[in-house]
């Protein structure tokens, strides 16, 4: 029987093929991308009716990326301590707000006074928000041992930005705020449960209770401004 040879493959083409598939696979393949998290702060629009001057700790940056505090301008690394001094002075202090005094007989008796609004008003969600907020003061006074100071609830940190300032000055501005509100939480944290405050952790329940009181008293208070023209 006479043998057939067995007629060979072109794979000239082979390389073509592959390189059409990549490109195929590129187009339609979709990307995960990282993503950055923003979170959204509240406008000044939203809440300006409620703000008294001495109460806001203004903070802008023109559109040369320039810093400025209070209306003078400064260096982006006075952002924390310019915080902490707003968050922690003494109460009295000019152009400062006055602090809200808290005690375990303070928040019981304002919660018995929601208590009896409700009974009145059960569908009043301002009264259901103030229970909520001065349980959470409640539990932070029994957490401490005793009373706290802390701001006001229209005392806020407002970012003031240019239509021209960049993206990472906006988010440098947000780190300082946050690095000096978290150095304060840091220091009583260490003074009342000695532990730092960023080595609690959120899923222990008694970890829990210990944030919760530490943003008690330094509550995160931050407003961006609608951006507009900034000298």
């Amino acid at each position: 029987m006479a043998r057939r040879d067995t007629p060979e493959i072109n794979a000239g083409s082979m390389a073509d093929i592959a390189f059409l598939l990549l490109i195929f696979f590129l187009i339609t393949t979709t990307m995960n991308l990282p993503q950055v998290h923003e979170e959204r702060l509240p406008q000044k629009s939203d809440v300006e009716f409620l703000l008294n001057e001495r109460n806001v700790l203004q903070i802008m940056a023109n559109k040369n990326d320039k810093i400025g505090i209070e209306g003078e301008f400064a260096d982006i690394s006075d952002i924390q301590n310019a915080v902490k001094k707003f968050y922690q002075h003494k109460d009295g202090t000019p152009n400062q707000p006055s602090y809200i005094e808290v005690t375990r007989k303070i928040c019981e008796d304002t919660l018995e006074s929601l208590e009896n609004a409700l009974n009145v008003y059960p569908d009043a969600p301002l009264f259901k928000i103030e229970q909520d907020a001065w349980k959470k003061r409640l539990d932070a006074c029994i957490a401490f041992g005793g009373g706290f100071q802390t701001l006001p609830n229209n005392a806020t940190v407002s970012i003031q930005l240019d239509n021209s300032t960049t993206y990472v000055t906006y988010m440098s501005v947000l780190d300082q705020i946050m690095q000096g509100l978290n150095s304060l939480r840091d220091s009583l944290c260490k003074d009342k449960f000695g532990v730092s405050f960023e080595k609690l952790n959120d899923k222990v329940e008694i970890d829990k209770q210990k944030i919760s009181a530490i943003r008690q008293v330094y509550p995160k208070k931050i407003m961006k401004e609608k951006n507009r023209s900034v000298q």
